[in-house]
């Protein structure tokens, strides 16, 4: 979806949505997410450095994205992540928080990202491995040398696979994702995903593809809770909730 169309869309749609302010939700565990993560405001000891690291990055991104010798699919990489970096330090700081509120035993990463995201999800407990799932080597070169620069030693790369004992708690699907690697997770979802857990997915709402894996686990028997934010979409398979679908997209996180 073309950028503009997509930013109309998100303030026709939060214009028209319901302000919850509470009101339909009897979950005491949703109220608290929504009220005390989602909507919070609070500031983290690593943001700071984590902004810097981020005009590191831009930096280098933009010289990286004029190198003539880059293969196009590469400079087009570089290009995208450039201009997702001047934007996304209000979604990283959400999921850094969501992820500390869920104090998740296992993360994984589901991307191709240049490594700003995954610095945030690794600075929550480096006592706690990250394993990031379906990047390119060229992604995931320069993620490793950016990573190494800020001391991030808790990430792991590698590939989808179904041996070993998974029970994952928390999933960041990421916007530039592949659709095969995607494809390969749903397809697999219940032998990775612990009984209790998080599927965080970027882009629910910009374009098809993303948007109909989204209504499929909603729709899933796995999920208990769908939260959609627009940009951003959360579900919860935790015991004791009931099926609850929310659309918060009047809420914006901080």
């Amino acid at each position: 979806m073309p950028h503009l169309k997509y930013q109309m869309q998100k303030r026709i749609t939060r214009l028209i949505s319901k302000h919850y302010k509470g009101f339909g939700i009897d979950s005491p565990y949703i109220y608290h997410l929504i009220r005390n993560v989602i909507e919070a405001k609070m500031h983290y000891y690593p943001f700071k450095k984590l902004d810097r690291q981020c005009q590191t990055m831009l930096s280098i991104l933009k010289a990286k994205s004029m190198n003539e010798n880059l293969s196009r699919e590469e400079a087009l990489w570089f290009k995208s992540e450039f201009d997702h970096l001047k934007t996304c330090t209000k979604l990283n700081r959400f999921l850094f928080r969501l992820a500390n509120f869920v104090n998740p035993d296992k993360i994984v990463f589901l991307g191709n990202d240049s490594g700003l995201s995954l610095s945030y999800l690794a600075k929550i407990d480096s006592r706690k491995k990250i394993s990031c799932w379906g990047s390119h080597n060229y992604s995931r070169e320069f993620s490793s040398l950016i990573l190494k620069e800020h001391a991030v030693t808790n990430l792991e790369f590698s590939d989808l696979n179904l041996t070993g004992n998974f029970l994952i708690d928390f999933v960041h699907i990421s916007r530039t994702v592949d659709s095969s690697v995607l494809s390969e997770f749903e397809m697999n979802i219940e032998t990775y995903l612990n009984q209790e857990a998080f599927l965080v997915i970027e882009n629910i709402n910009k374009d098809e593809a993303r948007n109909a894996f989204w209504n499929r686990m909603k729709q899933s028997n796995f999920f208990n809770v769908s939260l959609d934010l627009f940009d951003v979409g959360i579900l919860i398979a935790r015991k004791g909730l009931k099926k609850q679908d929310h659309n918060l997209s009047a809420r914006s996180y901080k």
